[in-house]
């Protein structure tokens, strides 16, 4: 009894220590616990309904769905990550390091693609370019063909069209994340390089896209998560992706377990390539060390088409060679 009474003195003691201790509110603790609950929930739902399925369609979506539908969302993925990754980057580079006439316009207008969904962009690609379109009508009138056997000319409903139409889509991801890095680093860095005998070519590859690779690498994932849930465009050109499996099985077949099989399939290819990423990364970390910092002046009225990184007489971002010490003068002797 006298041991229960003493916890109990002491429990208003413990609980002020812990309050002094504790670098957050109970509240925001609670908060973000409800919020991770929230945002964890779907993907547990979606795992308990993998894991117990009412009917055992495992073998055959590893037999006959699986392969099909991860080999071309893989493709999808992998060539709409590398078509973005070298158009937004290298327009992040153009319009943050470059000064030219339209260069404030050309920047909100490379935005624009987020604004429009990706299957209404996919609709109007296909009205252009089907054969049936404006712009194979007009080949045909203008060189005299008659079928398409007398031409060829590119399918847009394959898999090569969804990568460049998803990529012509989704490339702002990569360039505002991009063009935030490359505005964010320091002149001095890209300058120090020159004298060291780089190019301006060099210093993008060697100094400039290492330091925004975090960055990239967050715009690409996001390019990789969309072309991973999207639907409406896959199913329209014809691409049986992970995502198209999923609403086939679910919809059409009647099979919600096989559906979150195919889902969890989807989740496991997301989280095989973050890790990844995590992993070639290593732990790599970059910081400003010096107190040497000069942002890039994005607004200059400059309309020239030169680089920031021309070739200067001096360098200001350099530190300062300390004189030599100067010897005391002594009289000659007499």
């Amino acid at each position: 009894m006298n041991d229960i009474i003493a916890h109990l003195t002491s429990f208003p003691r413990a609980v002020g220590a812990w309050r002094q201790r504790r670098t957050a509110s109970p509240g925001w603790t609670a908060a973000v616990a409800v919020i991770l609950a929230v945002v964890a929930m779907p993907l547990a739902t979606v795992v308990l309904l993998a894991l117990a399925p009412t009917d055992n369609i495992w073998p055959h979506l590893v037999a006959n769905v699986l392969p099909g539908s991860v080999t071309r969302t893989l493709l999808l993925a992998g060539g709409a990550a590398t078509l973005t990754f070298a158009v937004g980057t290298g327009a992040a580079w153009l319009v943050t390091m470059y000064r030219f006439p339209g260069r404030a316009m050309l920047d909100r207008l490379l935005v624009l693609p987020l604004a429009v969904p990706t299957y209404i962009v996919a609709y109007c690609y296909v009205d252009l370019l089907d054969y049936a379109g404006p712009l194979q009508t007009a080949l045909r009138d203008s060189f005299g063909w008659h079928t398409a056997r007398d031409y060829w000319f590119p399918q847009v409903r394959s898999l090569p069209g969804a990568i460049f139409i998803f990529s012509s889509v989704l490339y702002p991801y990569v360039y505002l994340t991009a063009r935030a890095s490359f505005a964010s680093q320091s002149v001095c860095v890209l300058q120090v390089a020159r004298p060291l005998g780089r190019t301006p070519l060099g210093t993008f590859f060697e100094v400039a896209l290492p330091l925004a690779r975090p960055a990239i690498a967050a715009g690409v994932a996001l390019v990789v998560m969309e072309c991973l849930n999207d639907l409406g465009a896959v199913q329209y050109l014809g691409v049986e992706t992970l995502s198209a499996s999923v609403y086939a099985t679910w919809v059409q077949r009647s099979n919600l377990g096989g559906a979150a099989q195919i889902a969890t399939v989807a989740l496991v290819l997301v989280f095989g390539l973050l890790a990844a990423e995590r992993a070639a990364r290593g732990g790599a970390r970059s910081h400003h060390t010096t107190g040497r910092y000069r942002s890039i002046p994005f607004q200059d009225p400059t309309l020239s088409l030169t680089p920031i990184l021309r070739c200067r007489p001096s360098y200001p971002c350099l530190p300062r060679r300390a004189p030599p010490p100067q010897l005391p003068q002594t009289a000659p002797p007499c």
